[in-house]
C-alpha cells in the first residue's frame, strides 16, 4: 500500500470540489445505477457492486462486480481515493449507463465538499447523488414517517443536503448532490425509488456487495 501524502489528497480535493456542478437532471429518467462497496483486509482487496435498473419497473438490466488491490488506507474524509478508482473501473464495464447514480457515501455532505460521489461524478463527468447512511455532521432528527427530512448543513452552517427519513420506523440517510444534480433531484429521487430504506440500486448493490468476500 502506497505512503497517504494528506495535504496533496486535500489540495486535490478542493481542485475537483470547483468543477462541481449542480444543475436539474435531465428528465424522463431510463436507468437508475446504485453502487457499493466491500473490503478484505486480509486479502488486501476492495470491491464495487455496480447495479442498473430499469427506472419504470425497477427490474435489474445489468450488474458488474469489479475487483482490485487496496492501495490506500481507510481514513475517514479520504475514502473517495480508497472507493473511487474501483468504481470508475467498474464503470467502463458498464453496458448501459443509468441517468443517475446512488453512491453509498456522501457527495456535497464532505468537509472538503467531496465525498465519494462528488468525487466520481466530477471524474466520470457523471449525475451522481450521495446516500450516507452515517452523518458526517451533527444533524436535527427528521420526523418519524416517510417523507419527512430537515436540512442537513456542515460546520460552517451550509446547506450540502437532507437528513431524510424514507421508511417510517427506520433510520434516516444523509442524501447530498454529488455531481449534475440538484438538492431537489437528491432529495425526491431518493425518496421516489426507495422501497426499503435505501434507494432501490442501491440496496441491490449493498446486497451484491455483501457477498463478494464471504466465501
Amino acid at each position: 500500500m502506497s505512503p497517504f501524502n494528506f495535504d496533496k489528497a486535500r489540495r486535490l480535493q478542493d481542485i475537483l470540489a470547483q468543477k462541481i456542478r449542480l444543475e436539474p437532471l435531465n428528465r424522463p429518467l431510463k436507468f437508475i445505477g446504485g453502487a457499493d462497496f466491500a473490503a478484505s483486509e486480509t486479502q488486501g482487496k476492495i470491491a464495487a457492486a455496480l447495479i442498473v435498473l430499469d427506472a419504470i419497473f425497477l427490474e435489474i438490466v445489468d450488474k458488474v462486480i469489479l475487483i482490485k488491490r487496496i492501495n490506500f488506507p481507510y481514513l475517514p474524509g479520504f475514502l473517495c481515493f480508497r472507493e473511487g478508482p474501483v468504481f470508475l473501473s467498474a464503470l467502463k464495464k458498464i453496458k448501459f449507463p443509468p441517468s443517475v447514480w446512488f453512491i453509498d457515501g456522501n457527495g456535497l455532505a464532505h468537509p472538503r465538499h467531496l465525498g465519494l460521489a462528488s468525487f466520481v461524478g466530477v471524474m466520470a463527468d457523471i449525475p451522481t447523488i450521495g446516500c450516507a447512511k452515517s452523518a458526517f455532521f451533527p444533524y436535527e432528527e427528521p420526523d418519524n414517517f416517510r417523507g419527512s427530512f430537515t436540512i442537513y448543513r456542515d460546520r460552517k452552517g451550509d446547506q450540502v443536503g437532507y437528513c431524510l427519513r424514507t421508511r417510517t420506523g427506520v433510520k434516516p440517510l444523509f442524501v447530498s448532490p454529488g455531481h449534475k444534480v440538484s438538492f431537489e433531484d437528491a432529495l425526491f429521487l431518493t425518496l421516489e425509488f426507495s422501497r426499503f430504506r435505501l434507494p432501490e440500486p442501491l440496496r441491490l448493490a449493498h446486497f451484491l456487495a455483501r457477498q463478494i468476500f464471504k466465501s
